[in-house]
């Protein structure tokens, strides 16, 4: 038996390490190449059953999956961002790019840290209102320090995650890494909802439309966000 791997595997491979390096270069995928990451998925959830977390531990899995779900919970019309493959989504990026897998390892890690200090227990540990305090608490720090410099957030390169760097948090007391974190998880859970096939049917997308660049319209973050506790 031949233990080649299909060429077409290898070429899916190579179009995700692609997508993923993209991430923290332009901060964010196009509709096809994150319905390429989308197709990954499920492929491997049709033929496995299952998806198995390849950049994530377990524990740091179950937290970007509760994070996704306070971020983009279901409602009447549609399914949370869970239901929307998010988790998935964010693993396999971060497994195939170093620099975006830093950022959730030692945000995550951050979050922890950050919650161990206000209440004794793991973000996951902590009750509903333990956990939307911790993220209004960084949604609102996020707000004052766009204000004072003036600007958005950038989803890319920056010197905030050296913070990151093998689970190190040297500013635990801190709210800055969080912020950052928070910024990137908030953004890629709502990119992920708005690309899935949920998300689309949500927005009443009718297809067969030719664009040269596809950006989630800021009122469909601006709908997510109302969705959430975090707006």
């Amino acid at each position: 038996m031949s233990n080649l791997v299909p060429l077409e595997a290898i070429d899916r491979r190579e179009l995700i390490r692609k997508l993923a390096l993209a991430m923290t270069a332009m901060g964010s995928l196009d509709l096809a190449g994150a319905q390429h990451v989308h197709e990954e998925t499920r492929h491997e959830k049709a033929a496995k059953g299952a998806y198995t977390p390849k950049a994530l531990k377990p524990h740091e899995y179950k937290t970007v999956t509760r994070l996704a779900e306070l971020i983009v919970p279901a409602d009447d019309v549609s399914g949370s961002a869970v239901d929307a493959g998010a988790p998935e989504f964010i693993d396999l990026l971060c497994s195939q790019n170093e620099q975006l897998a830093d950022i959730y390892h030692g945000g995550l890690a951050w979050l922890d840290a950050g919650m161990r200090k206000r209440h004794g227990k793991s973000f996951l540990e902590a009750g509903e209102a333990h956990q939307t305090e911790m993220l209004d608490a960084l949604v609102a720090a996020g707000r004052t320090e766009r204000e004072r410099r003036g600007e958005e957030l950038v989803y890319r390169r920056s010197p905030d995650y050296k913070d990151f760097s093998g689970y190190t948090v040297n500013r635990a007391g801190e709210l800055g890494p969080g912020i950052h974190f928070f910024d990137w998880v908030r953004k890629m859970s709502v990119d992920a909802f708005y690309t899935s096939p949920i998300g689309i049917k949500d927005l009443g997308y009718l297809g067969n439309r030719a664009v040269s660049k596809y950006e989630v319209p800021a009122e469909c973050l601006e709908y997510a966000l109302k969705r959430s506790p975090f707006a």
